[in-house]
């Protein structure tokens, strides 16, 4: 796995989600909603927890450097559901959508809502497949590639599973330690459907993730061959 520049990558995701927070109140009327930059916000928990996990493996072991790592990697796992959790926020373009309709036709305000919600997602897709790169990269330095890759699996999984807590049950994170009627939503959340949208969603969640990695890594390119004299 390459080493990415994360001081430069944060920057980057930093400059792209001030960006967004500024197209959004530029397109700002009464259709929107403030909602989505709460949404941004807990979209980089996740980064920032992997962040410091990644900046703890790179000091030298110790038994206190490996308990925050765990705390940290519990946090980020905890929370990463709230990354690609942006993306069911177009549901809102469908509840609202008679308000976008004028004479019959989707007004402007649709499309600038359309694409403002679509760089949201955007960034907290990048956000995601940004924290999990960093643990992926601390799970192969520990664990090896094979296991590494597998729980990047169940990661991908687990998230769909929050993003159906979340979306559906109205959970946020901080409710697995503060909610004590939690087990009971668990309980009702284990059917049939909400399987098959963990498994899709998570299959989602996984594939992009892959195609971070494989841009990153660059697999398959080939250098260009050059003529010399």
């Amino acid at each position: 796995m390459k080493t990415i520049n994360q001081w430069i990558l944060q920057l980057l995701l930093a400059l792209l989600s001030l960006s967004t927070i500024g197209i959004y109140f530029y397109f700002k009327n009464q259709t929107y909603f403030e909602f989505l930059n709460w949404n941004l916000f807990l979209a980089w928990i996740p980064n920032l927890f992997a962040l410091l996990t990644y900046l703890l493996h790179l000091r030298r072991p110790s038994l206190i450097v490996h308990v925050f790592m765990f705390i940290f990697g519990l946090g980020w796992l905890l929370f990463l559901p709230n990354a690609p959790y942006i993306i069911t926020d177009f549901i809102h373009l469908t509840l609202l959508k008679e308000l976008y309709i004028t004479k019959k036709a989707w007004s402007m305000e649709y499309w600038n809502d359309f694409f403002t919600i679509f760089l949201y997602a955007w960034n907290g897709l990048l956000l995601g497949c940004s924290s999990m790169y960093m643990i992926h990269v601390v799970m192969t330095k520990h664990w090896g590639h094979i296991l590494s890759w597998l729980l990047m699996i169940v990661t991908s999984l687990l998230s769909g599973y929050g993003i159906l807590l979340g979306r559906e049950y109205r959970l946020n994170s901080w409710d697995a330690l503060l909610d004590i009627d939690i087990v009971n939503t668990l309980e009702k959340s284990i059917h049939k459907e909400a399987i098959i949208f963990c498994v899709l969603v998570g299959f989602v969640i996984f594939a992009m993730y892959t195609t971070f990695y494989l841009l990153i890594n660059g697999i398959g390119s080939t250098r260009l061959a050059t003529n010399r004299r």
